[in-house]
């Protein structure tokens, strides 16, 4: 019984760094221990219980610290890259000691280079020592391979001290797929002619799906990386949003259709800026990339409802290029009959989910918000996953103090409707056209603004899963991971800080 107070006495008596990582502590212990032992009982050359510990702590090295305890050797690191120098130090000059022997008795006639004279002009006489006993003849026996201990380990605390220089370097590949078009030629002619800032969307992800490498970045990144701003209309049967991603665009898309009735029966992804007006063909595989996230979401329907997906899934294409940094989603009208499919229900909830940002469209004489529509948004920020577009807007009909109070059940029920994040769209009519024309120009300059706002949110949520996996990293290149994912949580996913211009100077060296 008085064995645990003593030895939580002893744990006491161990300085902090040791008490922290006492898992760490007690795997190098028992290593040496039993390393030490086995040691012991063969031999009682403490020269190679010396090569033999140095062996064990390059291997420990690599195979632990930098696999799989990279925080702790994050934190620590002075200390073990003194040890790695030192230890490299001693078996570079102990190796240079023997090879130097070596090599002055291959030069010479003596009867020791007799036994050493196959092994000259061969790479074997690096590995080599001098030898130290004779035959029954009193001849000099073979040189013993001696000296290989001290090329193997000399090689690995190089490793070693290479994985903690690597952090230190952008990956190549993402120096290649910058986003701007440029080679790497070009980009080591920034050595000269420095970028002034390098904060290029696909820079950025690549630098943070390699950090996050070993992870299933469909769970955890979601759409927080780099690509189109994707923005839904969603809304209840009938309230316009068609024809407003037609009044947008310019012109209704390919297979848009407009009428009182509930005409868009299919979740349709638009993608604007393509070379042609019309359904994505099945080999334009730059455009259909855009509306990829339309079968990312089918294969969680499949997960979710036995296997079935939604197949009324259309990938349109258009001319415009005013929002070629768009997709568009035109999805159907809710219905509360819809509820009970669970297809239609989990694809609705969960792109709504996956896109960037989205305009609720409602027609003000539509009426009461369906309470399972409302759910849809009560885990969203008004103004930054979505804002409210009252179509067919008249001052006359429209109840503003109703309107406010059904739209409220999309958040607490207690929030006070802001006008900051309300679009009103007036009726298409003669009396109405030159306000309705500038309501359009009005929402087209809000989705543009939408732009910024998607690309913060994006970075603070990269910024959140960074941290949240910060502590799971393992694999041989962690530290690299965990230094370049430091880096980004703490400069370039910062709104707050100035973008470092130092990513793409010599051959993407970070210091």
């Amino acid at each position: 019984m008085a064995i645990f107070p003593i030895t939580q006495l002893l744990k006491s008596l161990l300085p902090a760094p040791i008490q922290q990582n006492i898992d760490v502590a007690t795997f190098f212990a028992l290593l040496s221990y039993i390393l030490f032992l086995i040691n012991w009982l063969v031999t009682t050359d403490w020269i190679e219980k010396l090569h033999l510990f140095s062996g064990a702590l390059c291997a420990v090295g690599v195979f632990y610290l930098h696999y799989s305890e990279v925080a702790f050797l994050a934190a620590y690191e002075a200390p073990f890259v003194v040890l790695w120098l030192t230890l490299l130090y001693y078996h570079v000059s102990t190796w240079r000691n023997n090879y130097a022997r070596v090599k002055n008795e291959l030069d010479s006639s003596t009867a020791v280079a007799a036994s050493m004279r196959p092994f000259k002009g061969s790479i074997f006489r690096y590995f080599i020592v001098m030898p130290v006993t004779k035959n029954a003849s009193n001849q000099w026996n073979p040189p013993p391979f001696k000296n290989t201990v001290h090329v193997i380990l000399m090689a690995g605390y190089s490793f070693l001290l290479g994985l903690h220089v690597i952090p230190f370097f952008t990956p190549m590949h993402c120096l290649a797929d910058s986003g701007d078009g440029m080679s790497i030629l070009q980009h080591l002619s920034q050595m000269v002619m420095p970028s002034t800032s390098v904060q290029d969307p696909s820079f950025l992800c690549c630098r943070y799906n390699y950090a996050m490498t070993g992870f299933d970045l469909d769970l955890v990144q979601g759409n927080y990386c780099s690509g189109r701003v994707r923005v839904a209309f969603a809304g209840s049967w009938s309230t316009g949003k068609t024809y407003l991603i037609g009044g947008l665009l310019g012109h209704n898309y390919s297979t848009a259709q407009s009428a009182p009735a509930p005409t868009t029966d299919k979740f349709v992804c638009v993608t604007a800026g393509a070379p042609y007006h019309d359904p994505i063909r099945s080999d334009d595989y730059e455009q259909r990339r855009h509306c990829e996230i339309m079968e990312h979401v089918n294969d969680v329907v499949r997960a979710s409802c036995d296997g079935k997906a939604m197949s009324n899934v259309l990938d349109v294409a258009d001319e415009n290029t005013e929002f070629g940094d768009f997709v568009f989603f035109d999805m159907p009208g809710w219905q509360s009959e819809y509820a009970s499919d669970c297809t239609y229900r989990t694809y609705f909830q969960q792109l709504l989910d996956k896109v960037d940002f989205t305009y609720v469209v409602w027609d003000v004489s539509h009426g009461k918000i369906e309470e399972e529509f409302a759910s849809f948004f009560r885990n969203k920020a008004r103004g930054v996953h979505y804002e409210l577009i009252y179509n067919r807007y008249t001052s006359g009909s429209a109840d503003m103090s109703f309107l406010n109070q059904q739209y409220a059940k999309m958040s607490t029920g207690k929030e006070i409707m802001s006008e900051m994040y309300t679009t009103k769209v007036h009726e298409n009519t003669t009396e109405n056209l030159l306000i309705f024309e500038d309501d359009i120009l009005r929402l087209r300059s809000k989705i543009k603004s939408v732009n910024q706002t998607v690309h913060d949110n994006r970075k603070k949520m990269m910024k959140e899963n960074l941290i949240q996996h910060r502590d799971l990293i393992s694999g041989l290149t962690s530290l690299r991971r965990l230094k370049i994912l430091n880096r980004m949580v703490e400069e370039d996913l910062n709104l707050h800080v100035k973008p470092a211009t130092y990513r793409m100077r010599w051959l993407g060296l970070e210091l």
